[in-house]
């Protein structure tokens, strides 16, 4: 027993179990058969508002009849009739979407519906065998098909006999008492056409606008990759794993620096003949110097000696080694590094060699390595999620938390003690994270804002709003996070039976009553037709069949705070 708006209800619940090959007639005599083992027979209307009866219907996954929204509204439309409010435990989601259009309740097992309430602990179950509506055997007695089929003759017999009239013939006058009867049914018939036209002819049509709740959800679900199914006790649904391989090549700046040689020493030498023909010294030849550590250099062009003896020619040279190594004096450079360009010639510089230097210079160090290690991983960390986020579909997300570099192979372009401004090297790595689907999360949101939607109200489908929040946490690839929903729920408002209960009423009593049953935010706007008469009787018709019941869309009322803001 429970008491709603002021008035004290009776509960009669039930759970039903379905078969998968169960078509909608066949559903609809299951709950006719229900419903005659329920504790109190069907009420008559005037005290139906007094008596709700719940009945729970089990649909096997298989069941194909309610994977039709026009089922469903058929089935919705039974339980109005029977003043019987339904309510289905599936989990195929096609069944719940066009469940939650025609606002059926829907759970995900029995065990949700008893946890919200929706039915007590204690309400019984019929099973499939239980319902099974009982099979009609005609009864011919001792008679056999013999005696069907002398029946079935006499019956064809009596359709074909042909019918008799007898004529009676009358004097051709019309009595007084006669007249009086003629005229008592001529006004009775008049009666009869005005009062059908006082009760058929009037047209009422009422618009209403009801008051709608306001409902949210903060919820913090988890996306795991472990989970098979959608968990709605426990806000987890499955997630799964998306990986991409890479290869990256990148750079870091040295930080480390020494003095390095820079430059390279270069002058003139003089290369004189030791024949009467002329020679010729190719480019790069080779020379040395004759004492000390010996520093190498190189002809920059091919010399061509004179044809006589102590012939001289110029040539410019270049040391072979940046750094001040090649900064030799007078005198120093006088050997062929090949003999046989000394056979024919000498070497002497007349003249000291400059140019090398020791500068400040970068330089690779071992810690270069793991920097330019850390740097790859976070290059590839930015390249494959954006690589992921290409491949994700409509209404996934992935958490940039959830990102792993997982590394394959490294190489190195330059080593220690390399003089360079720059480290490079090259990285293959796999990059792997948990893509969180947005579908299963709104679910949860969803069912979250359906066990808010008091009794008597429907959640609006069209006002429903998700929105992903913060990740919390990321780890071992499952994603905990926060999830914001909202809706709103409005009443649900049944034309025929407002029709019934307003015909024949003036329209302030009308008014009057509406406003009580129901929460309007405006004052109900009541039009009658045609007004020529109706202005004469000032109340709806008496046919409810009359009065059109026009709903608005639910609106919300704000508060005093929000008006004034």
């Amino acid at each position: 027993m429970a008491v709603i708006a002021g008035h004290r209800y009776n509960f009669m619940e039930y759970i039903l179990q379905l078969e998968k090959m169960d078509d909608l007639p066949s559903i609809r005599g299951r709950i006719e058969m229900v419903l005659s083992q329920m504790e109190a027979p069907l009420p008559v209307y005037e005290e139906a508002e007094k008596t709700r009866r719940r009945l729970l219907l089990v649909v096997p996954r298989q069941n194909k009849a309610l994977q039709s929204l026009v089922n469903i509204k058929l089935l919705n439309r039974v339980g109005n009739s029977k003043f019987l409010e339904l309510g289905l435990v599936t989990n195929h989601s096609i069944i719940r979407d066009y469940a939650s259009q025609v606002g059926l309740k829907t759970f995900g097992s029995v065990r949700a519906a008893k946890r919200f309430r929706w039915i007590s602990a204690d309400a019984p179950m019929a099973m499939p065998g239980q319902t099974l509506p009982p099979v009609f055997v005609p009864d011919y007695g001792a008679s056999d098909s013999a005696s069907m089929v002398d029946d079935a003759e006499r019956l064809a017999q009596k359709s074909t006999q042909t019918k008799r009239y007898r004529v009676i013939m009358g004097s051709g006058r019309v009595g007084c008492l006669q007249q009086l009867i003629a005229l008592f049914l001529a006004g009775f018939l008049a009666s009869g056409v005005v009062m059908a036209v006082i009760l058929l002819l009037p047209q009422a049509t009422i618009t209403l606008t009801p008051v709608a709740q306001d409902i949210t959800a903060d919820l913090v679900v988890r996306g795991d990759p472990q989970a098979d199914t959608v968990n709605f006790s426990e806000l987890t649904f499955p997630a799964r794993v998306a990986q991409v391989e890479l290869s990256l090549v990148g750079n870091i700046e040295t930080i480390e620096a020494e003095f390095a040689p820079s430059g390279y020493a270069s002058g003139n030498i003089t290369l004189i003949n030791k024949t009467n023909l002329i020679q010729h010294i190719p480019l790069s030849t080779t020379l040395t110097t004759s004492s000390g550590e010996k520093v190498e250099f190189t002809t920059l062009i091919t010399a061509e000696l004179p044809a006589q003896i102590d012939g001289t020619t110029l040539v410019p040279v270049r040391a072979t080694e940046p750094g001040p190594i090649g900064n030799v004096g007078m005198g120093q450079i006088s050997r062929f590094v090949d003999p046989q360009y000394g056979v024919v010639a000498r070497a002497l510089n007349e003249f000291g060699l400059g140019g090398g230097v020791l500068e400040l210079t970068h330089i690779v160090v071992n810690d270069d390595k793991e920097r330019l290690q850390i740097h790859l991983i976070e290059e590839m960390r930015k390249e494959g999620l954006k690589r992921l986020q290409d491949t994700l579909g409509e209404q996934e997300f992935i958490s940039p938390d959830t990102i792993q570099v997982i590394p394959l192979a490294l190489t190195f372009r330059e080593f220690s003690g390399d003089f360079s401004e720059t480290f490079s090297g090259e990285m293959q790595a796999v990059v792997r994270g948990t893509v969180v689907g947005g579908y299963n999360a709104n679910r949860l949101a969803l069912a979250a804002l359906e066990a808010q939607v008091p009794l008597g109200f429907k959640l609006d489908a069209k006002g429903l709003h998700f929105g992903a929040g913060e990740v919390l946490e990321a780890e071992k690839g499952v994603v905990r996070f926060r999830i914001v929903a909202s809706g709103i729920a409005v009443p649900e408002l049944d034309k025929h039976e407002i029709a019934k209960k307003v015909a024949w009423l003036s329209v302030g009593e009308a008014q009057e009553h509406l406003n009580q049953a129901y929460d309007l935010a405006t004052v109900p706007g009541i039009e009658l037709e045609p007004k020529w008469l109706t202005e004469q009787l000032g109340r709806l018709p008496y046919n409810s069949v009359r009065v059109n019941v026009v709903v608005k869309d639910a609106v919300t009322l704000l508060t005093e705070e929000e008006q004034e803001n």
